[in-house]
């Protein structure tokens, strides 16, 4: 869902400074583990058994790895182990993350049951696109959907085809019916859980562009993103620098035009 974040967006891209270097992912909010999972004196086994009771993402192999690696203290024990997961799980892709654009202000004013039904006349949109350019849709959460993309050029045109196909789909309703996509997409190492989850850097910068920068119909691709990508990008394209969260993104505008709209329909 939309926020404001705070940030300070520039268009300098030629500063010297580094984007923001890929780090620890920032475990899923919404995953919750009993207090027995905290006490120091659980064996591993029996971490594990309590981590199923909470799965991160419902794969029994990357689960226990995780509470076999929560369970270590030993530096170079838990050195290994985050090897060892990067190796089982970790791949390199873009990473595409969507929002519906205005979803918390308006559903409060109109009533979250209107909107439930906008996002699952959404979602019957967005899932065949993203499989049509071969990506890999791992889950819908709320207003927002969650793809893995092996090539950045087939995130970018997936959400111009997301965005262009609804457009055409609101010809068909009222102001109060259409729908609206913001996306954003990265480019790096995550950890992908088969078609379930994913992990990483580039999942915390997409899920900030998407959600917290990105208007309504415009898509927003990281710089990395970008020189991973054969995409024409035009001049005039605005190329932009915002720090969130003591981040910095470096970053191109790409909004849904007429034109775009017009040859994709």
């Amino acid at each position: 869902m939309t926020n404001s974040g705070i940030y300070q967006p520039s268009s300098d891209w030629n500063s010297e400074e580094p984007l923001a270097a890929a780090g620890k992912f920032e475990p899923n909010p919404g995953y919750t583990r009993s207090a027995a999972i905290y006490d120091n004196n659980k064996t591993g086994e029996n971490m594990a058994e309590d981590l199923h009771l909470n799965p991160l993402t419902g794969n029994p192999d990357f689960d226990g790895l995780i509470a076999d690696f929560a369970n270590l203290r030993g530096e170079d024990e838990m050195e290994a182990a985050r090897m060892h997961i990067w190796e089982q799980f970790g791949t390199e892709g873009a990473v595409f993350i969507s929002d519906m654009a205005s979803f918390s202000s308006t559903s409060r004013k109109i009533g979250v049951c209107h909107f439930l039904k906008m996002i699952y006349r959404a979602r019957q949109i967005i899932a065949p696109l993203i499989a049509e350019n071969n990506g890999l849709l791992l889950k819908c959460d709320a207003d927002n959907c969650y793809a893995f993309f092996e090539k950045t050029d087939d995130a970018i045109k997936a959400s111009f085809d997301v965005n262009a196909a609804l457009f055409a789909h609101n010809e068909d309703f009222g102001i109060a019916e259409q729908i609206y996509l913001s996306v954003g997409i990265d480019y790096g190492r995550v950890l992908l859980i088969g078609d379930l989850e994913f992990f990483g850097d580039p999942v915390n910068t997409a899920s900030k562009l998407g959600e917290d920068l990105a208007i309504k119909a415009e898509t927003l691709v990281t710089k990395r993103a970008i020189d991973q990508s054969t995409f024409d990008i035009p001049e005039a394209a605005e190329r932009m620098v915002a720090r969130i969260s003591d981040i910095e993104i470096k970053y191109v505008r790409l909004p849904m035009t007429e034109i775009e709209r017009k040859v994709r329909a």
